[in-house]
């Protein structure tokens, strides 16, 4: 017996010791460069979970090892592909590889804002049984915007000016699109960009109407208007509500016109009319009472947007004059901290939310060549993504998935019973089947949210206008906290080409410790 034992370890000891060494080399980890060119060599080495080992990577500053992983991930070209271009292209706007970052920033935008994308996994995600994380990541709205608005700087940069417009007004659009118009279009990044360019193509008037359209979305994310703008948001849902209701119960006691709408004479009132109803006092009452709530409702939002008005007055917008001034031939962007953290909440995991780890570095200093220091008044601030990521409402896919969790919660209360009822009456019976029956769909039944997010993001752009001559100059940044203690200062060489339309990226990171 113990010889046998012996023998069998010594064999299997033999096996690993051949096979191991082929097993490891196998899914050692291949460069950049030998992935793109074999792409069918991808080992398993590259799956969803290894996602935030490069994330981790990222943000300890191991490029090497989180581009590695990223493009194997890209190279599958999985329903997540439009999710690793995204994370590749702020690695490589990290590390200044800005025509890499445009290749796949592109790659990415193409599959988000193609709605017939991966149309049979968007299928299934729908269904009751199937995750929303299977179907093609298309990204929430605000990452479409950021993916736009990167997109729209490096096609700017490049000379294409017709394509970068394209792609501001894309990201217009997508952050308009919304149930109900919340928080629509407030980013004021994309319209002036927009009106830059328009000026830059000499249309004075639609660059005017761009600026003025990038104003109002300034005035309404601008920090000391958020939580007023949220809160007139609200009224005013409230106030279409109960205007909705007060219709609906008016309506029996009104003459209507049947047909076409006309009005009808005098001598016309009983023809193409619908009976009225004789109103009750009840009925008068409750309908005096909504009026009383909508007149009440109606006040509390002119006082909300008296306030707002009141704040804008003193919001100053020099900042965003600089930033279309084509006299500044160069936009500095400064990227600092970390994008907001996705994740599930709810009995099912049927919700996402959004959490964040607060950026020390709020207030940036930049000097050129030494001796020309740039005025803060001057530098766009308040341009935070996780503002943009937490202000989205009304995904069409929450309904879906609550109405997911609804469903399992109901099944899985239908199976108990059953259970309990067959354990009495028919332990071995029908009774028994229908319990299991129940059970299993619930069980299948998949409500989870979607917690995929663009984790490379970064918490916050702050955009600096510039005028340089052309040819090389040396910029310091230094990253303040709210104390103006410098937490990182770095020194950038540029050159800057002949032509208004110089951008330079200067990511700043908070490292984290693996």
């Amino acid at each position: 017996m113990y010889l046998k034992l012996v023998k069998f370890s010594l064999a299997t000891f033999i096996a690993f010791s051949i096979i191991f060494p082929v097993f490891a080399e196998e899914i050692k980890t291949p460069s950049p460069q030998k992935i793109k060119n074999n792409p069918q060599a991808i080992p398993v080495f590259f799956s969803d979970e290894n996602a935030m080992l490069a994330e981790m990577d990222f943000y300890i500053g191991n490029n090497q090892e989180a581009e590695t992983i990223f493009q194997g991930l890209k190279v599958k070209k999985d329903h997540d592909v439009a999710l690793w271009s995204n994370q590749l292209g702020s690695l490589y706007l990290a590390e200044g590889k800005t025509r890499q970052a445009q290749e796949v920033f592109m790659d990415a935008y193409l599959v988000m804002n193609n709605i017939t994308a991966f149309k049979d996994l968007e299928l299934k995600s729908v269904g009751l049984m199937g995750a929303e994380a299977t179907k093609a990541y298309k990204g929430d709205p605000y990452e479409k915007v950021f993916n736009s608005f990167y997109l729209g700087m490096l096609l700017y940069s490049d000379n294409d000016f017709e394509n970068s417009l394209a792609a501001f007004k894309n990201g217009i659009l997508c952050d308009s699109d919304v149930v109900g118009n919340l928080y629509k279009s407030d980013v004021a990044l994309l319209y002036l960009m927009a009106s830059r360019l328009e000026l830059l193509q000499n249309d004075k008037s639609m660059s005017d109407d761009y600026f003025k359209q990038g104003v109002e979305a300034f005035y309404l994310s601008y920090p000391d208007n958020r939580l007023l703008v949220s809160q007139e948001q609200a009224l005013l849902d409230d106030l279409a509500k109960k205007q909705k209701t007060l219709n609906e119960k008016e309506s029996p006691y009104k003459d209507e016109a049947v047909g076409q709408g006309s009005v009808l004479q005098p001598q016309e009132k009983n023809i193409g009319v619908k009976k009225v109803k004789k109103i009750t006092a009840q009925e008068e009452k409750n309908i005096n009472a909504l009026k009383a709530d909508i007149s009440k409702l109606e006040a509390d939002i002119q006082v909300l947007a008296d306030k707002i008005q009141e704040n804008n007055h003193r919001i100053a917008i020099t900042s965003l004059k600089d930033l279309v001034d084509l006299n500044n031939n160069t936009l500095l962007c400064i990227e600092t901290g970390r994008a907001p953290f996705k994740y599930q909440i709810g009995n099912y995991g049927e919700k996402a939310v959004f959490t964040i780890k607060p950026s020390r570095a709020t207030v940036f200093n930049v000097t050129v060549d030494n001796f020309f220091n740039i005025k803060t008044e001057s530098i766009l601030k308040n341009n935070d993504v996780y503002y943009q990521a937490s202000t989205r409402g009304g995904r069409v896919m929450d309904s879906i998935l609550k109405g997911k969790a609804d469903f399992k919660k109901t099944t899985a209360d239908v199976s108990d019973i059953f259970s309990n009822v067959s354990q009495v009456y028919n332990p071995y019976g029908v009774l028994s089947l229908f319990s299991l029956a129940a059970s299993a769909v619930s069980n299948a039944t998949n409500p989870y949210a979607d917690a995929r997010h663009w984790s490379l993001l970064p918490a916050e752009i702050q955009v600096v206008p510039l005028h340089l001559n052309p040819g090389r100059h040396q910029l310091q940044i230094e990253a303040c906290d709210s104390m103006g203690k410098v937490i990182e200062s770095s020194k950038v060489d540029v050159e800057i080409k002949d032509g208004l339309n110089n951008v330079i990226f200067k990511r700043f990171l908070e490292k984290a410790v693996k």
